[in-house]
């Protein structure tokens, strides 16, 4: 009896792991390919569009853009292929081992502290005090975009430093080999920085913000442009928390469960759970379009964008013209046109 009972539980485990795999590759792919398309389809329009250069706003969101491109082509990519084809190449190449997470952690926590910021900026710009609204420059946004870059870059480099690839046991493992850094990692940059606190900061500011938008007479004197970017920085929180909130418990329970003894059968279900919500963790940085895609003036610039491009892209093309000249025709000649 009890023979069976194993197997009936390891045949659960099996089952309870292909389902949770391949749920996660699923979803993996889901926000690869709409995350890049959207994130593609976002820059043309802030391009075509050219509010970037002008509101600080739109300049965050604009760099962002790019940040959320490198994390999704470089981490969830690796991440689809280690989770679902078993394919790791961090456990072959060891550049790769001590570049990879260090690369992704600089994208993600300059990404993150953007989005603080952005709706910091979103609450400036609906204060009711005019002198507080105009602290919102374009000037001190690139200040802070550049001072954010160069101050994640730098909180990585021991990073860079202390993760290698070693043989553990005769297999090959990216580990870091400091353990006080280690922990460091665990219980402060994986816990704050990238969960708790964008998830406090902007609850808080856009708790705020929509208090000032609720004040008719503040709503009216803001630009049309200014009503949009903060109702997409709105947009954008929400995302953030639906995305982020699974993750920062997940995160809270593993580390709360660290020390804990665990025997193989909680280990085999929580590893594919935990897998899983890691992969929906990349939620922020592939939904950011389409969450900016449900204010109405976006769709419009959207729209003429693309009118645009694919405009721009037909008047290019080349097509043959016949000219007469009297009774001669002459040889076609080819024209842009």
């Amino acid at each position: 009896m009890s023979s069976n009972n194993n197997t009936s539980i390891s045949l659960a485990i099996i089952q309870l792991q292909s389902a949770f795999r391949y749920s996660s590759l699923i979803l993996g792919f889901i926000l690869l390919i709409g995350g890049v398309l959207g994130n593609i389809l976002y820059i043309i329009v802030f391009i075509k569009g050219g509010n970037y250069k002008n509101n600080a706003c739109s300049l965050y969101m604009f760099v962002r853009t790019f940040l959320d491109l490198n994390i999704l082509l470089t981490g969830l990519t690796t991440r689809i292929l280690a989770t679902g084809f078993h394919v790791d190449f961090t456990l072959v190449n060891r550049i790769w081992c001590k570049t990879r997470v260090g690369f992704l952690d600089i994208n993600s926590q300059s990404t993150y502290t953007l989005i603080c910021v952005h709706a910091i900026d979103a609450f400036m710009c609906s204060s009711p005090s005019v002198v507080r609204r105009q602290k919102s420059t374009i000037q001190i946004a690139r200040y802070l975009i550049a001072g954010a870059l160069c101050f994640w870059f730098i909180h990585e480099i021991p990073y860079f430093i202390l993760q290698d690839l070693v043989i553990v046991g005769g297999a090959p493992m990216c580990i870091t080999t400091n353990t006080i850094f280690a922990q460091y990692r665990s219980y402060f940059v994986a816990l704050c920085i990238v969960t708790i606190i964008p998830i406090v900061v902007i609850s808080i500011f856009g708790f705020l913000t929509v208090r000032h938008m609720k004040t008719i007479s503040i709503t009216r004197s803001l630009s049309s442009l200014t009503r949009q970017t903060i109702s997409m920085a709105l947009f954008q929180i929400v995302a953030v928390l639906v995305f982020n909130g699974p993750n920062a418990a997940s995160i809270m329970y593993s580390v709360a469960t660290a020390n804990v003894a665990k025997d193989s059968y909680r280990r085999a279900v929580e590893q594919p759970i935990s897998s899983l919500i890691a992969t929906y963790s990349y939620g922020p940085f592939a939904s950011s379009f389409y969450c900016y895609c449900l204010s109405k003036r976006f769709r419009k610039q959207l729209i003429v964008s693309l009118k645009e491009v694919f405009g721009s892209i037909r008047t290019n093309q080349v097509f043959p013209s016949t000219h007469r000249t009297g009774t001669r025709t002459q040889l076609p000649l080819y024209v842009n046109t």
